[in-house]
């Protein structure tokens, strides 16, 4: 018995001589890497906590890798719980000769703070525990109240953050106003910014309303109304995945300062799911997405914009219409104006839109690199905008106006991110040729965008439309372009035409195709639709047949064709364009 003794002694030196070396490479490798390996002082994590209360927990297992801390010893154990000085060596030796011989040890004590334990007696046996391979151990546990999240992969540097977390609670009293609040911040000095985000918040709202809300209700109308749905939209755009070791709270404050600089670049307010997509799509450190930016800049380096391909139908609803759940799709609508008396007409039909949809209207006129020196280009860019405001104002309408400098079908492209119609002057008539090799800018905008385009020509002042035609074929684009009718025949009262063409007689798969559409209309109710089957040439029967019907507008799913292959072979989109009278609200 006693050489077995004799035997355990020698094997627990030799365990402690094998966790001083880890400890020392443990040490080596967090000064290279940077990373923390020292063990939090309870006294320290108390002192930034304040004053708080405790609650006696019982005898029960608790998990070793979740041991962060120690009462009084911190500097005799790193963050592995390995001996860091040879004077434990005594002691620990002798609770790991126990282990070996199989005694059974008393429970060690420890405190418990939110999910994070730290020793108060036991400190040899955690370590040897955890050099042993356990995964739990008995402890008797005293539960430490906190008023900021602690998680067991804290480090020391969190004290700082933890105790403006705590002083931010002090001042607002927002864990017991919104008990699941979590603002947890990686930076101390940002709580500074969310408590001028909440006196700014009270200002404005107090201005507006004519009265002085209480601290504490500001406090909570800034949270539900301005951090809350930023949050949402973290959440549903899953952004944590794409900035790593960033918390909620400062992507929070991050597109907060994004959504002032669209502002600015804008002129217009953009709601907070569409800043937090566009943050992540600018910012984000996700592979795929580094990846997505790298292969964009290469091809507008590399591709002329008349080649780009436009992107999938659909994209449009996804983007701007399903997370707002409104029962008006053209809340934002674009406006390019050039100033010429024809593009006035277009002025004219969106603010026919804006009426129906309860929209605003934003103006954009596009000065190209080359004249951006021009005193005379610019001013009278800026009478196009006034004339265009005073316009709006005169209808009783709200707008915003842009003066931008720059590629002009790359400038409206990337405006059109932010609408839910693009609205642009079409002439009535093209030439054989048109002015870039591959299509106009309207042609450019029209078949890149992922926004509804509505074409008008300069022929005749907009009317109200009365009765609206879809041309129809049952192509992806196409089924864009009637949930587009559905919708307003549905809510603007106004008559539809669902127009097939084909080649020859309608089969049973064209009848077929024709009445899905027209049941797909009358979900909303029994609204007036009609269908027609024509023979021919697209171009050629679409025009015919608008005029027969006596239709207002005309709505056609966006270009099909791939653009080299379209600039061979022509479009039916453009055949149409080339002679309508009337306005085309081109979908995708």
């Amino acid at each position: 018995m006693r050489e077995r003794q004799q035997g355990d002694y020698a094997a627990s030196r030799e365990d402690f001589l094998h966790a001083r070396r880890s400890a020392t490479l443990h040490k080596v490798w967090a000064n290279l890497s940077g990373r923390h390996n020292t063990l939090i002082p309870f006294e320290d994590l108390k002192r930034t906590l304040g004053s708080a209360g405790q609650s006696y927990r019982g005898l029960q297992p608790v998990p070793l890798d979740k041991i962060i801390g120690s009462l009084g010893r911190s500097d005799d154990f790193d963050r592995a719980f390995l001996p860091t000085q040879n004077q434990t060596r005594g002691k620990w030796v002798s609770v790991d000769s126990a282990y070996h011989q199989g005694v059974s040890l008393p429970a060690i004590s420890l405190y418990k703070v939110g999910d994070a334990y730290f020793v108060v007696d036991g400190h040899h046996r955690v370590s040897v525990a955890r050099r042993q391979g356990q995964s739990f151990i008995d402890a008797e546990v005293i539960e430490v109240q906190s008023r900021v999240p602690v998680s067991a992969d804290l480090t020391p540097d969190d004290l700082d953050v933890l105790a403006a977390y705590r002083e931010f609670l002090d001042q607002t009293k927002l864990d017991e106003l919104r008990p699941d609040q979590d603002l947890l911040l990686t930076m101390p000095g940002d709580y500074r910014k969310l408590i001028e985000h909440i006196h700014a918040h009270k200002y404005f709202v107090d201005r507006d309303q004519d009265r002085t809300m209480s601290w504490e209700e500001a406090v909570t109308h800034w949270y539900d109304h301005v951090y809350a749905p930023v949050i949402q939209a973290i959440r549903r755009n899953d952004l944590l995945a794409d900035f790593p070791e960033r918390t909620e709270a400062d992507l929070y404050l991050w597109i907060i300062d994004h959504a002032y600089y669209l502002s600015q670049e804008l002129g217009q307010s953009v709601p907070p799911w569409e800043v937090a997509k566009d943050f992540a799509r600018r910012f984000s450190r996700r592979p795929q997405r580094l990846w997505s930016r790298i292969k964009e800049r290469i091809i507008q380096m590399v591709v002329p914009d008349e080649f780009e391909s436009g992107p999938p139908a659909g994209t449009w609803r996804n983007e701007r219409l399903e997370p707002r759940n409104e029962e008006r799709l053209f809340r934002d609508i674009l406006v390019t104006l050039t100033g010429a008396e024809t593009s006035w007409h277009a002025v004219g039909q969106a603010i026919e839109f804006a009426r129906r949809e309860n929209g605003v209207l934003h103006g954009i006129h596009v000065i190209s690199r080359e004249r951006s020196e021009d005193e005379e280009a610019v001013e009278y860019g800026r009478e196009i905008l006034c004339q265009f405001s005073a316009r709006c104002t005169d209808e009783g309408l709200p707008s915003t106006t842009s003066l931008v400098v720059g590629d002009v079908a790359q400038t409206i492209l990337e405006r059109t991110r932010w609408a839910d119609l693009v609205v642009i002057n079409q002439r009535w008539e093209h030439g054989r040729l048109a002015e870039r090799p591959l299509g106009t800018i309207f042609q450019t905008v029209a078949a890149q965008t992922a926004r509804p385009v509505l074409a008008v020509p300069g022929v005749r002042q907009a009317e109200p439309p009365q009765q609206i035609m879809l041309a129809y074929d049952g192509s992806p684009k196409a089924r864009e372009a009637l949930f587009v009718l559905r919708h307003m025949v549905c809510l603007w009262g106004c008559r539809g035409i669902i127009l097939q063409v084909g080649e020859g007689d309608a089969s049973d798969r064209d009848r077929e195709l024709l009445d899905q559409a027209w049941q797909y209309t009358q979900d909303c109710g029994k609204i007036d639709v009609v269908t027609r089957y024509e023979r021919g040439v697209a171009g050629d029967v679409i025009p015919r047949i608008m005029g027969e019907e006596r239709a207002d507008m005309l709505l056609m799913g966006g270009y099909g064709r791939k653009p080299l292959l379209k600039a061979f072979l022509g479009s039916t989109v453009d055949r149409v364009l080339r002679v309508a009278w009337f306005p085309v609200l081109i979908c995708r």
